[in-house]
This record gives C-alpha cells, sequence and structure tokens, in this order.
C-alpha cells in the first residue's frame, strides 16, 4: 500500500522538463511524420476519389491526421511522466469530445489544441505552450495556403451567349 501511495506522490511532482531543442525536435519529428501519414493515407484512399463528397471527407481526414500528430507529440510533452497531469488531460478531452458536437474533425482537434496548450501553460510548461503554438499555427497556415493554392489551380468552365450573332 505504500508503494501505491509513493507512485501517487512522485506522480504530482513536476515531471521531466525538456529544453526548448528538444521540444522541436519532437514537434517537427511529429510534423513530418504525421505528413507522410497523411500522403500515405491519400495513396492508399479506398472510396471514390471523384465524388466531390469524398475527396472533402479524404482532404478532412488528411489534415486530422497531421494535426493530430503534432496534438499527439504535444500532449506527451506536456504530460511527461505524470500520472495525474495524464488523468487530468483524459478527463478534460473526453468531456469536450462527447458533450460538444463539431461536425467537423478539424474543429474538434483545435479545442484539444486549445485545452492542451493551455494546459501547458497552467503547468508553467512555457517553452512547451510557445513552440507548441508556433508549431500549430504554422501548420495550420501551410495547410490553408495549400488548401487555397489548390482551389486557384482547379480548371473553370465559362460559358458564354451571343443574342445577337445567330452564326455561332
Amino acid at each position: 500500500m505504500e508503494e501505491l501511495f509513493q507512485v501517487i506522490k512522485n506522480s504530482t511532482s513536476g515531471g521531466v522538463s525538456q529544453s526548448p531543442l528538444q521540444i522541436i525536435l519532437n514537434l517537427t519529428l511529429a510534423l513530418v511524420l504525421g505528413l507522410i501519414y497523411s500522403y500515405v493515407y491519400r495513396f492508399t484512399y479506398t472510396g471514390k476519389k471523384k465524388d466531390k463528397q469524398m475527396k472533402s471527407e479524404m482532404k478532412s481526414m488528411q489534415y486530422t491526421i497531421i494535426l493530430l500528430t503534432l496534438g499527439g507529440a504535444l500532449i506527451w510533452i506536456v504530460v511527461a511522466d505524470n500520472l495525474v497531469r495524464a488523468f487530468g488531460l483524459a478527463g478534460a478531452l473526453s468531456l469536450i469530445r462527447y458533450r460538444t458536437v463539431l461536425k467537423e474533425p478539424t474543429n474538434t482537434i483545435k479545442v484539444f489544441y486549445a485545452i492542451i496548450l493551455g494546459m501547458a501553460c497552467g503547468l508553467s510548461q512555457y517553452y512547451t505552450a510557445v513552440i507548441g503554438t508556433i508549431f500549430i499555427c504554422f501548420t495550420l497556415a501551410m495547410i490553408y495556403l495549400i488548401v487555397k493554392k489548390s482551389k486557384k489551380n482547379k480548371k473553370q468552365i465559362v460559358e458564354h451567349s451571343f443574342e445577337n450573332d445567330k452564326n455561332i
């Protein structure tokens, strides 16, 4: 029984603090691996790629994969080896997931990120919060620019009718 109390006592301590360079390395690797995984998902997608709704869902899932990979890394940086933080985070995330109706999966991920970043700040993990915010914002901006660029490159059909020209 004393061992159990010792584990709980140790789990409420500050946990392992990582250097800014280690946080950057962790998040960079998570971003790269998330990008690779999302592209593999795209190429192995078995749905109808020509159907607009399915194509939209596929893209949304790709973005979600990238963001979840970053979020997962950030969660473990914040939680580290602290049992109490892990349970607190699980409770907060489950509350948001099951009590809030969000139709877009990326919106759910953005809400999770807000909780994770708030938790990092509350736990005085300032490097983690700042670097995590930079990575998340950079990733969201890049996804936005890629989507915006892909919409511009779509072919457009122009239809024009001539009222006075009967030869056409």
